[in-house]
């Protein structure tokens, strides 16, 4: 009997999620003036957590709106689906914690390079091509088991990449440092930053970008 409720119970959760939908996928992303917005959402103890992601915004000099959680807009993170913070927007992106590595990418996808620093800009640039389209770059090693599973997603579907071995490459390693790589695989599409094994977002971005060139 108990199972039954619970099943009941789950089921009519997703109903309401279905007919509600993603609350960010009727948010605005850009605005009055056109450019991508960029949301900051704190709440109380946030303490270090939203001081970095504040002091990494600034020192960017991007433009961006600081939502206090519990406070008089709150309404706000109910309209974006944010439910936790340190939450930041950046145009069409969500990013969830205090992991900073992913935000110059967003930002730079948002604004241009001229908000990434002279380093990432360097590493970054070899994620598009001569025409500016984004590329596939996989960071790895040849011993990564999880790099060899990419890798074979991506042949199994056809998509082309830059194969970089860090510790066969220097200009690899500087690029992997520059982007603070903790980790195998790392793969870009552009701009935008994968860390670890992904068969879903990942995949998804880099067929779009292939059909794309």
């Amino acid at each position: 009997m108990l199972r039954i409720f619970f099943v009941i119970c789950v089921a009519f959760g997703a109903w309401k999620l279905y007919h509600r939908g993603n609350p960010f996928a009727g948010a605005p992303t850009t605005g009055a003036d056109g450019k991508p917005l960029v949301i900051l959402f704190s709440g109380p103890e946030c303490g270090a957590n939203c001081d970095g992601i504040r002091t990494e915004l600034l020192a960017r000099r991007v433009e961006f709106k600081e939502v206090l959680m519990a406070g008089p807009d709150d309404a706000m993170a109910v309209q974006y689906g944010v439910n936790a913070y340190p939450t930041t927007i950046v145009g069409k992106h969500k990013f969830v914690g205090s992991d900073m590595r992913p935000l110059g990418g967003a930002l730079a996808e948002a604004f241009g390079d001229a908000v990434l620093t002279r380093t990432e800009k360097m590493a970054m640039a070899g994620h598009f091509d001569d025409n500016g389209k984004p590329k596939v770059v996989l960071y790895g090693t040849k011993w990564c088991g999880y790099c060899r599973k990419q890798r074979e997603l991506f042949a199994q579907q056809g998509i082309a990449f830059d194969d970089i071995d860090v510790e066969a490459s220097e200009r690899g390693a500087l690029a992997y440092g520059a982007l603070k790589g903790s980790g195998y695989p790392l793969t870009y599409v552009g701009y935008q930053r994968y860390d670890g094994f992904n068969d879903g977002t990942l995949m998804a971005a880099a067929s779009a970008s292939v059909k794309a060139r």
